[in-house]
């Protein structure tokens, strides 16, 4: 999700600007949101929200609402599920000409030279460390068969 922020850098500190969005990611082979094991690898996320902009002396200020709906593998018996994810993204974007001697800063939270600003990596962030690790269908599930797959829960 690219929002083009060079209006708000024009103006100045202090300035801010408020975004209502609604947008679909797409992943695959490893790009945006596909890295997580528990994921599939064509998946779509669907995101909506709202996204709040604060210009600083350095960047801007980020603070992003957003739902979002997954599609996810249960650990054992592999199976699909929908998940409905409600996330805060709470970030500073620099400016290409900030240099910082105090702190690392991460490649992604730089805003590009043609004023872009690029929310996906923080939205991938975000969404893998919200989906937890070993999700199961119910209590009781029996996973699938070693040898051919099958469900063991279908017998």
């Amino acid at each position: 999700m690219e929002l083009n922020v060079s209006e708000l850098i024009k103006e100045g500190p202090g300035s801010n600007k408020s975004y209502t969005f609604s947008d679909i990611l797409v992943s695959m082979n490893h790009h945006y949101v596909s890295q997580s094991p528990m994921l599939g690898s064509n998946t779509e996320v669907s995101l909506s929200g709202t996204t709040k902009m604060l210009r600083t002396d350095s960047g801007i200020w980020v603070t992003a609402r957003f739902k979002c709906q997954v599609i996810c593998l249960y650990s054992r018996c592999l199976n699909l599920h929908s998940r409905q994810l409600s996330l805060k993204i709470n970030e500073e974007y620099y400016l290409v000409t900030y240099n910082s001697n105090d702190f690392e800063i991460e490649e992604s939270q730089f805003i590009s030279k043609e004023n872009i600003l690029d929310l996906v990596p923080s939205i991938h962030d975000h969404v893998n460390l919200d989906i937890p690790l070993n999700p199961i269908c119910r209590e009781g599930c029996a996973g699938i068969y070693i040898n051919c797959g099958l469900d063991l829960n279908k017998q």
